[in-house]
Formats: C-alpha cells, sequence, structure tokens
C-alpha cells in the first residue's frame, strides 16, 4: 500500500511536493449561533526529497448534504516551518498585511508572478501610507522634521515615486533603496503579458526583500524609539 500523502510547499526545496503523512487532526462543528458547519484538518509529515517535517493545514469550503453534491477541502497551506510572516507593530496597515499574505499563498500555490504583483501591491501601499498629506503625524520621528513635511497633493503616490521620495526623506537607506528597485522591476515584469517568466527563487528572494523593508519602516523604528525612551528614562532617574 503506498504512503498517504498531502501537496504542500517545501520551503528547502522551494518547490510544491507531496509529502508523506505522519498523522492528520481533524476538527468540525458549526459556527457560534449558526447552523453553518466548519472543518479543518491539520497534516503533518516531511518532504520525499529533503526529508524536512512539515506541517500543513486545510479547510473544508464544500459540504456534501449543506451547499455541495460532494466535499471539498482547500489546498494545504504550510503553516510550518516558516509560516507566513508576522509584524509586531500595528501600524502597518491592513492592506499591506493582506497584500503579503496573499502573495505568501501565491508561492505555496506555485504563483510566482502573481507574488510579485502583491509584493508590489503592499510596498506601494507602505509609500502611500508614509507619504500621502493624510498620514503625516503617523510617523514623526522617522528622518529630520525638515524632511518629513508631505507635500500637499491629490495625486495617489505610485510605486517609482513613493521609493524614490522615501530614500530622499533618509526613511530608508541605500540598501533598502536597491531592494526596493528591485521589487518594482519585478512587479512591473509580473504585470505585463510580453515579460519574462519569473522564477520561484527570485521570488523568494524578493519576498525576504519586501518583509526586511517593512520591518525596518515600521517594526524596528518602532522598537528603537521604545529603545530610547527607555534609556532617556532611566538617565532621568538616575
Amino acid at each position: 500500500m503506498m504512503d498517504e500523502t498531502f501537496i504542500v510547499d517545501c520551503p528547502r526545496c522551494k518547490a510544491k511536493v507531496a509529502a508523506i503523512v505522519s498523522g492528520v487532526a481533524e476538527k468540525s462543528g458549526r459556527w457560534h449561533g449558526t447552523d453553518e458547519p466548519f472543518a479543518d484538518k491539520v497534516y503533518v509529515g516531511k518532504c520525499p526529497r529533503c526529508e524536512t517535517l512539515l506541517c500543513g493545514k486545510s479547510h473544508q469550503i464544500s459540504f456534501e448534504g449543506w451547499d455541495s453534491e460532494f466535499d471539498e477541502w482547500s489546498d494545504v497551506v504550510r503553516v510550518y516551518p516558516e509560516p507566513i510572516r508576522t509584524f509586531s507593530s500595528d501600524r502597518i496597515p491592513k492592506v499591506v498585511k493582506a497584500s503579503l499574505a496573499e502573495a505568501d499563498l501565491c508561492l505555496q500555490s506555485g504563483a510566482p508572478t502573481a507574488a510579485c504583483v502583491m509584493f508590489g501591491r503592499a510596498l506601494e501601499a507602505v509609500c502611500r501610507d508614509i507619504l500621502q498629506a493624510d498620514n503625516r503625524d503617523i510617523f514623526p520621528k522617522i528622518g529630520k522634521k525638515s524632511e518629513l513635511k508631505p507635500q500637499k497633493t491629490e495625486k495617489m503616490i505610485m510605486l517609482g515615486e513613493g521609493i524614490n521620495e522615501l530614500k530622499n526623506r533618509n526613511v530608508i537607506d541605500q540598501r533598502l533603496y536597491d531592494w526596493s528597485q528591485q521589487l518594482q522591476a519585478f512587479r512591473n515584469i509580473a504585470a505585463h503579458p510580453d515579460g519574462i517568466d519569473i522564477s520561484r527563487e527570485d521570488a523568494g528572494d524578493l519576498q525576504s526583500f519586501v518583509y526586511a523593508i517593512v520591518e525596518y519602516i515600521y517594526d524596528l523604528t518602532e522598537r528603537y524609539e521604545e529603545f530610547k525612551s527607555r534609556i532617556a528614562r532611566r538617565k532621568t532617574n538616575n
């Protein structure tokens, strides 16, 4: 008898693999206060190529006798190792988080071109969040005050000009600027039908770049300001 498998993304092989099942846990029931059913499955196994331990989750999207003639389950999404990245700052816009989460799902589904489109969407949302006039008070401590005065304009900030303005205002340094330029280039390639194919490896690197940019602008900046405040309080108390 062949081993039972589940299709999941292996971060080490950077490919979809048929992981050999070691265990399955399932939970089902009704949504609170309704008769609507739900069901989730968690699979544990290992990659047949590199033997990396893998854990994936799937949820039931159709129920026999309720809304369909047969049961149907979603694709398995990897939750271990390297689950979808989370951030600590509550200042990160929902559209940024949602775009990054969707990009991760695209990668796990073998759609690197679609992932690059979502990376560009996330970074453009970051640019607008920081640079738009309506949000001028969100990051008062990044860079010099004179550099952070927003220009009042009704024009929506697009990715290219947004990246340049982040660099001009010292919100990002040269390395993050270079990474942002690469993200923009690949986003443009992904958005047009005459572009070259984008590899899973390239998309994986771009994912690391955009996570680093978001973490630097939001999480690390916020944490550094908290660190400086804590040090200042200690000096005052002493």
